[in-house]
């Protein structure tokens, strides 16, 4: 460091305290006035962040005040050379009480022969702020870019793989830009031939003219099918859609072949089967395995008496089963032990009323997820099996006669016995005997239902003494 003097004016070579303090805090954020073992013996701060940090600082020692990564800094700066009077900036890191950190830039002066050293510190948060937006920024535009790359690459897969023929042209010059195997195979040309020519290549003379002015009336954003015949004489339909680009319109042209097109009209099974199903007598319900309802057919809202399908769709089924959850465990269960169920009666619950079904189900496994689709038929005017009640009937004449015989105490406990049995076994038929469900439904613990079924005789399976 080279210091100049102009010697035509005395210069005291003696700045007071006050003076000097002054001079440093005009230049930093913090300064520390340090003994040569790092005890900070005085503060001068600047900063209104630094101003809340440092009040504890006085006596205590430099190191204690710094995160654990930049003790070892501490020590460098403390430590000069024979003739060095300063040691460069460290980036020092300090305890903040919300378990962060404050960066700041520190530069050592040697004052040994004043007994202490000096700490010039640069406040470097906003610095550090920067810093991390532009990290933030670079990762943003990196994952962005990626993204781009997939989407592109999906693009071009579905592009080249897709059986319908497809080009994309510029819509005002009609240059052609991308074009398919597909519409290779159906326009019957080379793809490095095609590209940069205009699209009126592949008509004739007289169609040109209706091609090129279908172009120029297709507005941004609409879709138009155009009929048209190409240079071979063959009949095509043109499904026409524009988009823009970098300020550029763009058109996005399909090909069908009016044969084909009308072919797949007349002869499409899928076609068929979904009207079958949307007009079936039979209730229709499609849901995953945690019941959300994702396809419901006419019937079905016939069944509950809804108005339309967005009561129904964003759903549950259990929402529209009587006994909810306890019969929807039913159905899932029986579903993936066996795959199939058959005429599982319930009851469903519309508009303030509930109908007894049938329901019988599948279940589809897909690659990603299952599903399930559940038959419902109304049976609410099929006629009852009677035996039930008859049986009821005949024990209470059989209890009636007990009157005299017993005390009304034993007679009631016989009844009660009696109702708790035809309680558990209507339970058993319900849920297809699966004792879980069937004490869920009563209400009760399964060791409870094991203890009355054994109490009462009734045999495990489903069979009754």
């Amino acid at each position: 460091m080279e210091t100049v003097i102009d010697p035509q004016h005395s210069f005291s070579q003696h700045v007071s305290a006050e003076l000097t303090d002054a001079i440093l805090s005009l230049s930093s954020d913090i300064v520390l006035y340090l003994s040569p073992k790092g005890i900070i013996k005085k503060v001068i701060v600047q900063n209104r962040e630094l101003s809340r940090l440092v009040k504890n600082w006085v006596g205590k020692s430099w190191k204690s005040c710094v995160t654990t990564e930049s003790e070892l800094k501490i020590d460098q700066l403390l430590r000069f050379s024979n003739k060095s009077l300063k040691n460069d900036s460290r980036h020092v890191n300090h305890h903040l009480s919300d378990c962060g950190y404050s960066p700041v830039s520190y530069a050592t002066l040697n004052c040994e022969s004043e007994g202490f050293v000096v700490a010039v510190g640069q406040e470097l948060s906003q610095l550090t702020s920067l810093q991390q937006k532009l990290v933030s920024a670079q990762q943003t535009l990196e994952r962005d870019y990626v993204q781009l790359r997939h989407v592109e690459t999906r693009y071009r897969s579905l592009f080249n793989l897709v059986e319908t023929p497809v080009l994309v042209c510029k819509a005002e010059s009609t240059e052609i830009l991308e074009i398919n195997p597909a519409a290779i195979r159906l326009l019957n040309c080379d793809t490095n031939a095609v590209l940069g020519k205009k699209l009126d290549l592949f008509f004739g003379e007289d169609e040109k003219l209706k091609v090129n002015n279908f172009l120029r009336k297709t507005q941004l954003g609409e879709r138009n099918v155009f009929e048209t015949k190409l240079t071979n004489e063959k009949a095509v339909c043109i499904n026409l859609s524009s988009f823009r680009q970098e300020s550029e319109t763009y058109a996005l042209i399909q090909f069908q072949l009016e044969t084909e097109n009308a072919s797949e009209k007349k002869h499409s099974p899928e076609t068929s089967l979904q009207k079958a199903i949307e007009k079936s007598p039979d209730a229709l319900v499609i849901c995953d395995t945690n019941g959300d309802i994702s396809y419901i057919n006419e019937a079905f809202l016939e069944l509950t008496a809804l108005p339309n399908e967005d009561y129904v769709f964003g759903s549950n089924f259990m929402t529209w089963l009587a006994r909810g959850r306890v019969d929807f465990s039913i159905m899932r269960n029986t579903l993936q032990d066996s795959g199939i169920l058959k005429l599982f009666t319930t009851k469903i619950i519309g508009q303030g009323s509930s109908i007894e079904v049938e329901i019988s189900g599948i279940e589809l496994d897909h690659r990603t997820h299952k599903e399930m689709v559940f038959s419902l038929r109304n049976i609410s005017r099929r006629i009852k099996n009677e035996s039930a009640t008859g049986q009821l009937s005949r024990s209470a004449e059989q209890l009636s006669e007990l009157v005299g015989q017993l005390p009304l105490k034993n007679i009631v406990s016989e009844t009660t016995d009696l109702i708790e049995k035809l309680c558990i076994e209507a339970a058993l038929d319900l849920s297809l005997n699966n004792r879980v469900s069937a004490a869920e439904m009563l209400g009760l613990s399964r060791q409870s239902l094991y203890v009355k079924m054994k109490k009462l005789n009734i045999q495990d399976g489903g069979e009754r003494s």
